[in-house]
Formats: structure tokens, C-alpha cells, sequence
């Protein structure tokens, strides 16, 4: 018996595939209208495709485009994967990024609050075990091409949703951690800015395939007709590109110390969500732990809660 005829199914396919060494999109649809069921080895097939296409041969590498995620998101509609991996694909093409469509991320929360409120086959309704709480943690720490590692208010309401949802039922005990340092980020943390544009990375990895030229020809290309160069035009796109970085820590670190104090808008909005009748939720409370821990001279409107919270 040959090597291919010891092959499952899957590998078999799996060899068709990647037989030139990378996939392509017509392959991720014939392998999806293919049908592997709920076998484990046909979904990291899938989520192995899904990181080939959009993240191994993105342009730069693993800047993930707005093009590409709208293309794999059609393709998860029109598909009958299961919910497992559906998870799986779009998870592993988050864990790889290093900067993605904020499209993508927000379509795979949705996708894991529905699943927990509605129910999906194989996932009852009104649980969270372990694999959605990493599931959310990749989702909601996503490296969004604007802005990384920082939750958006948008995100903390489906979190708030989810809590609510599951108030009555069994949760895994890494959900109220993860929700209380979910929505502290969002009121006390700042947006990542390290990460360059695509364009920028582009830029930086012509110049770095780009042959040394002589300082001779350097110059009379910059004086031919031009304005003599100041010491900003003789910097390389590397130089500026650190320049730039230098610039966006700088940044960062004034607003991480403003994003310490949590304002009245966001004081608002937070009793907005917990002072309202009747107990908190196990998650709220651990929030309310974690805030009276970290912040910075909190505003009065959360001592009341505070005290309803017993922390």
C-alpha cells in the first residue's frame, strides 16, 4: 500500500492543497463545500487555509486587508461549518495578525455572543465554558489595524450582554476574571499604537530589498533640481519608521496616564449598567473589585456601588 492510500480523507485533501506549498481561495472553498462533518483534523484544515491566504501571503505578511476579511467572512456565511470550527478558523487567523480589520474581530464576537445568548448546535444557550472565554480573550484583545490589545466600548456592552445572558447558569470560573480586566481596559487602559501601518511596513521592506546605491549617486539624485536635503530627508524609512514609534510610546504613555481616571462620561455609563434593581452578577462584582483595586481617585458615583457590591 502506497503513502497516499495510508492517508485519511482529510490528509489526502490536506496534500492536494498545499502540494506547491501555499492555498489558494478557490481551495478554502472547495474545501469547505467539501464537508468534513466535526472531525477536528478537517477543521484545523480549514483554519490552516484561512492563515495561509490571509495571513501567511498578505502583503505585508501578516497584515491581514479589509478585502480578505470581508472575503472570509462571506465564505463563513454561505457555509454549514459548525460553530467549533467556525471558532477555530477565525481565532487562529486573529492569534497570527499582527494587525487586522476591526470587521473581523467584531464578526467573531458577535458570532460568540450569539452562540451563548441564542444557543448554537453544540452550544447550549445561556453557558460559557472555557473555549469561549479564550475564544472572547481573542476577540476582544484583537490587534485592530488602528488600535491593539484595548477594548472598545463597543466590545464592553457585548460583554455586559454576555454576562447577563448567562446571570442564571453555570459559568466557567475564568469568565469573571476575563470580564472584569475586559471592561477595565476599556475604562482604564489605553489602545496599543506600536504596530506600523501597512503602507509604512511596505515601505520598509522596499527599502531593505532595495540595492545599495553609492553615496555619490544618493546625493545628485537629491540635488538634481531639488532644494538642498535637511537631516530629515537623509534619514532612511527605517530612521523614520523608529522615529514614529519613538513618537506613538510617547503617546501612549500621556494617555495611559489620563486613561487611569475613569471621567464622568465613563462613571456614567458604568452606573448605567450596574445600578439598576436587584443582584449584581458574579462578573459585575469581580469588575467592581478589580476598579476599586486599580483606579485612580475613583468618582463618588461608584462608591454606591462599591457598597452593593460588598467590596
Amino acid at each position: 500500500m502506497t503513502d497516499v492510500e495510508n492517508l485519511s480523507p482529510v490528509a489526502a485533501l490536506r496534500r492536494s492543497i498545499f502540494q506547491d506549498g501555499k492555498a489558494s481561495r478557490a481551495d478554502f472553498s472547495r474545501a469547505l463545500g467539501w464537508g468534513g462533518g466535526e472531525s477536528p483534523e478537517y477543521a484545523r484544515l480549514l483554519a490552516d487555509i484561512a492563515v495561509d491566504l490571509l495571513v501567511d501571503q498578505a502583503d505585508p505578511r501578516q497584515y491581514v486587508s479589509a478585502e480578505g476579511a470581508d472575503w472570509l467572512i462571506g465564505q463563513i456565511k454561505a457555509s454549514h461549518i459548525s460553530y467549533p470550527t467556525e471558532m477555530l478558523i477565525l481565532t487562529e487567523t486573529i492569534r497570527y495578525a499582527v494587525s487586522l480589520p476591526s470587521t473581523l474581530s467584531g464578526f467573531c464576537l458577535g458570532e460568540i455572543e450569539a452562540a451563548i445568548a441564542q444557543g448554537r448546535p453544540g452550544h447550549p444557550a445561556g453557558h460559557i465554558d472555557a473555549d469561549d472565554v479564550e475564544h472572547l480573550r481573542q476577540a476582544v484583545y484583537a490587534v485592530d489595524e488602528n488600535a491593539s490589545l484595548h477594548v472598545t466600548r463597543d466590545e464592553a456592552e457585548v460583554l455586559f450582554r454576555i454576562a447577563h445572558a448567562c446571570a442564571r447558569n453555570a459559568i466557567d470560573p475564568a469568565f469573571d476574571r476575563f470580564f472584569a480586566q475586559a471592561v477595565g481596559n476599556y475604562l482604564l487602559g489605553v489602545a496599543f499604537h506600536g504596530t506600523p501601518k501597512a503602507a509604512e511596513m511596505k515601505e520598509r521592506e522596499a527599502f531593505e530589498r532595495a540595492p545599495a546605491t553609492g553615496f555619490g549617486a544618493f546625493l545628485g539624485a537629491m540635488f538634481g533640481g531639488f532644494k538642498p536635503p535637511t537631516l530629515e530627508d537623509l534619514k532612511t524609512p527605517i530612521e523614520m519608521a523608529e522615529d514614529d514609534l519613538r513618537a506613538r510610546r510617547d503617546a501612549d504613555d500621556r494617555e495611559r496616564a489620563r486613561a487611569e481616571l475613569i471621567d464622568a462620561d465613563e462613571a456614567a455609563w458604568l452606573v448605567g449598567h450596574l445600578a439598576r434593581p436587584g443582584a449584581l452578577t458574579s462578573a459585575e462584582v469581580s469588575l467592581l473589585a478589580f476598579l476599586k483595586q486599580e483606579a485612580a481617585a475613583p468618582p463618588p458615583a461608584l462608591e454606591a456601588l462599591y457598597r452593593k457590591a460588598g467590596v
